[in-house]
Protein backbone atom coordinates (compact mmCIF):
# COMPACT_ATOMS: atom_id res chain seq x y z
CA UNK A 1 0.00 0.00 0.00
CA UNK A 2 1.50 3.59 -0.76
CA UNK A 3 1.63 6.25 1.59
CA UNK A 4 0.51 10.10 0.83
CA UNK A 5 2.25 13.38 2.54
CA UNK A 6 0.30 16.11 4.12
CA UNK A 7 0.64 18.93 6.13
CA UNK A 8 -1.65 18.86 9.69
CA UNK A 9 -1.82 21.92 11.59
CA UNK A 10 -2.52 21.08 15.28
CA UNK A 11 -3.58 23.61 18.25
CA UNK A 12 -0.14 23.75 20.38
CA UNK A 13 -1.59 21.73 23.43
CA UNK A 14 -3.00 18.91 21.29
CA UNK A 15 0.21 18.57 19.73
CA UNK A 16 2.10 18.25 22.90
CA UNK A 17 -0.41 15.77 24.43
CA UNK A 18 -0.08 13.31 20.77
CA UNK A 19 3.67 13.63 20.96
CA UNK A 20 3.76 12.76 24.82
CA UNK A 21 1.39 10.01 23.86
CA UNK A 22 3.73 8.57 20.87
CA UNK A 23 6.76 8.94 23.72
CA UNK A 24 5.05 7.23 25.84
CA UNK A 25 4.35 4.29 23.79
CA UNK A 26 7.67 4.24 22.20
CA UNK A 27 5.93 5.19 18.93
CA UNK A 28 6.81 8.26 16.12
CA UNK A 29 4.07 10.98 15.86
CA UNK A 30 3.23 9.47 12.40
CA UNK A 31 2.24 6.00 13.68
CA UNK A 32 0.68 7.55 16.83
CA UNK A 33 -1.75 9.82 14.54
CA UNK A 34 -2.26 6.88 12.17
CA UNK A 35 -3.61 4.85 14.80
CA UNK A 36 -5.38 7.39 16.16
CA UNK A 37 -6.92 8.08 12.62
CA UNK A 38 -8.00 4.19 12.18
CA UNK A 39 -9.18 4.01 15.24
CA UNK A 40 -11.65 6.76 14.53
CA UNK A 41 -12.32 5.54 11.15
CA UNK A 42 -12.87 1.93 12.41
CA UNK A 43 -15.53 3.42 15.38
CA UNK A 44 -17.57 5.49 12.24
CA UNK A 45 -17.61 2.68 10.08
CA UNK A 46 -19.46 0.69 13.40
CA UNK A 47 -21.62 3.16 13.46
CA UNK A 48 -22.83 3.48 9.86
CA UNK A 49 -21.79 0.51 8.02
CA UNK A 50 -18.95 0.33 5.52
CA UNK A 51 -21.12 1.21 2.46
CA UNK A 52 -21.35 4.70 4.35
CA UNK A 53 -17.87 5.20 5.14
CA UNK A 54 -16.02 8.85 4.52
CA UNK A 55 -15.35 9.76 0.64
CA UNK A 56 -11.69 10.75 0.32
CA UNK A 57 -10.43 12.42 -3.71
CA UNK A 58 -7.01 12.83 -4.43
CA UNK A 59 -6.39 16.21 -5.76
CA UNK A 60 -3.43 18.05 -6.74
CA UNK A 61 -2.90 20.87 -4.54
CA UNK A 62 -0.35 22.81 -6.46
CA UNK A 63 -3.47 23.06 -8.72
CA UNK A 64 -6.16 24.52 -6.26
CA UNK A 65 -6.62 27.64 -4.57
CA UNK A 66 -7.86 27.93 -1.11
CA UNK A 67 -11.10 28.85 -1.94
CA UNK A 68 -11.50 25.66 -4.62
CA UNK A 69 -10.19 23.67 -2.02
CA UNK A 70 -12.76 24.41 0.19
CA UNK A 71 -15.70 23.90 -2.01
CA UNK A 72 -14.14 20.97 -2.99
CA UNK A 73 -14.29 19.51 0.89
CA UNK A 74 -17.80 20.76 0.85
CA UNK A 75 -18.91 18.62 -1.38
CA UNK A 76 -16.86 15.44 -0.21
CA UNK A 77 -18.67 16.16 2.99
CA UNK A 78 -22.09 15.81 1.98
Amino acid sequence: MGTRRTTVVLEENLYRQVKKLAVEQDKSLKETIEQALRALLRGGQQRRGRAAGPRFGLYPSKVLTDSRREALYRDLLK
